[in-house]
């Protein structure tokens, strides 16, 4: 059976789709049959986060298409992505058919494994995968407007998604052994 890789990041329109499609293509370069997924996850510790300063969710939060920036820089590495391509929120069953899930945020990851305790070894956010600190996407969001252009930046920002995609594909290119080796 081939294995399964589920990326999660918080709305499934940059990181984990990144991921998704990054990954797939590598992948089916090298030979290597893994399938690829993605989809979002959004944190009980953010939306209080968020709602203590009043800063709305877009609506509606999945069922959205990829970032235009996101799908901009797939491009440029000569990835095409599926016409109509629209984000779709984690599911039980996704996370059961998964032989590996990696978060974005720690913050999901611990969330993620306390509701879901019988799938908890196999779920991981990309720092803790890789046993490292570099990771781009500040957990206290303290490079991130807390106010209502919160989602416009963190989805939109050419400068703030430019520098998060590199810093994510770097980490999706130190983690494939350490990937690959989770799935033996």
């Amino acid at each position: 059976m081939t294995p399964h890789i589920l990326f999660v990041c918080i709305g499934n329109r940059v990181r984990s789709v990144f991921a998704e499609f990054f990954l797939m293509d590598m992948f089916g370069k090298s030979g290597l049959e893994i399938a690829v997924s993605s989809a979002g996850f959004f944190p009980q510790k953010l939306k209080d986060q968020l709602s203590k300063g009043n800063i709305p969710s877009p609506e509606p939060f999945y069922n959205r298409p990829m970032s235009e920036l996101t799908m901009t820089a797939l491009r440029e590495k000569g990835i095409r992505t599926p016409e109509g391509w629209r984000s779709k929120e984690l599911s039980p069953e996704m996370i059961k058919n998964a032989n590996l899930l990696i978060t974005a945020l720690g913050m999901q990851k611990d969330e993620l494994a306390r509701r879901y305790e019988d799938e908890r070894d196999k779920i991981f956010s990309i720092k803790e995968l890789m046993k490292t600190e570099d990771y781009l996407f500040f957990e206290d969001f303290t490079k991130v407007p807390m106010n209502a252009s919160f989602w416009q930046y963190s989805e939109e920002d050419p400068e703030y998604v430019a520098k998060v995609l590199r810093t994510w594909e770097q980490s999706l290119i130190k983690a494939i052994p350490i990937i690959i080796e989770q799935l033996k």
